[in-house]
């Protein structure tokens, strides 16, 4: 009873936090919720259709294309940066445990995490200027490797749009899953890494047998965190593409913000934000569902 009694004063802290999530947050939600059934350019008056916005969604086939590149996009966005993230964060640990060169791992940790910390708008000139047809860094490198001219239009065809997009999104999001594993590491008992050298195991067993399992619960946040990113990916898309050409990176958020300014239907656009917001929050309580069950699988 004591116990509690002290505790039950932390709710205050809570509470503006709590009140401002619903404001701003579920009051927005449901005030595009509203805007949805509505045919409304944006100015104007504004005539209530009900759910004619979202029957003609399921009719558009660039939506359903938008939300292809959506879970595609989880591969470039999420999975891949994973892998690689945990592959650098365990290779850091590995080489520069109990040495002087331990020192290295922060200079290590800011490099890889920068691109986290330069705004999305500046990285996406930069990547523009490195895939320029004519004097982009990427195209001069190739043509110095293969000996002839190279014009490759990166970002002017589909193929090859899709392609450095993806590049761009693994650049991006490598840094936050290497950060994050390297500070879940920190938890690991260096002695138990030593003895497994010595009795002899390679770096795979390492890493199935040792390191992994002490590392899921950051593996678990890290695939959250990044899926729902790629479900909702907007500034990745706009700052390089801009969802071209021929709609052939769009995504949902780029597609809601084309309805949105472009063709002026904002209910158009509030719908799909609307439906975008709720397969969301399906995803996240899915995989909160799954969590748990492990759990009281792992526990019996």
């Amino acid at each position: 009873m004591a116990t509690s009694h002290r505790t039950r004063g932390y709710g205050w802290f809570l509470y503006p936090g709590f009140i401002v999530l619903v404001v701003f947050f579920f009051g927005m939600l449901f005030w595009n919720m509203g805007i949805s059934m509505l045919k409304w350019p944006g100015f104007g008056p504004a005539k209530f259709i009900g759910f004619d916005n979202y029957k003609n969604i399921f009719t558009n086939e660039d939506f359903w294309y938008s939300w292809l590149h959506a879970f595609y996009y989880v591969i470039p966005f999420s999975l891949i940066p994973t892998l690689f993230g945990l592959v650098l964060a365990v290779a850091s640990y590995e080489t520069f445990i109990g040495r002087w060169l331990r020192k290295i791992v922060p200079i290590a940790r800011t490099g890889f995490f920068l691109p986290q910390v330069v705004p999305i708008a500046v990285s996406g000139v930069i990547w523009l200027w490195m895939l320029d047809e004519s004097n982009g860094v990427i195209n001069q490198t190739l043509a110095n490797i293969t000996g002839k001219p190279v014009a490759i239009d990166w970002v002017g065809q589909p193929n090859t749009a899709l392609i450095a997009l993806s590049l761009f999104m693994i650049w991006l999001q490598t840094g936050f899953a290497y950060v994050v594993f390297l500070a879940g590491l920190s938890r690991l008992d260096p002695s138990v890494v030593e003895a497994s050298h010595l009795d002899g195991a390679n770096w795979w067993q390492r890493l199935r047998w040792i390191i992994a399992p002490s590392l899921r619960p950051e593996v678990f946040v890290v695939l959250l965190f990044l899926s729902v990113g790629a479900l909702k990916v907007f500034a990745p898309v706009f700052y390089l593409t801009f969802g071209g050409p021929r709609a052939s990176t769009t995504s949902p958020a780029t597609f809601a913000i084309n309805s949105f300014f472009g063709g002026q239907y904002v209910g158009y656009g509030s719908a799909v934000t609307t439906m975008l917001a709720v397969l969301i929050g399906l995803v996240v309580a899915a995989v909160f569902g799954i969590a748990k069950l492990r759990a009281k699988v792992s526990d019996k």
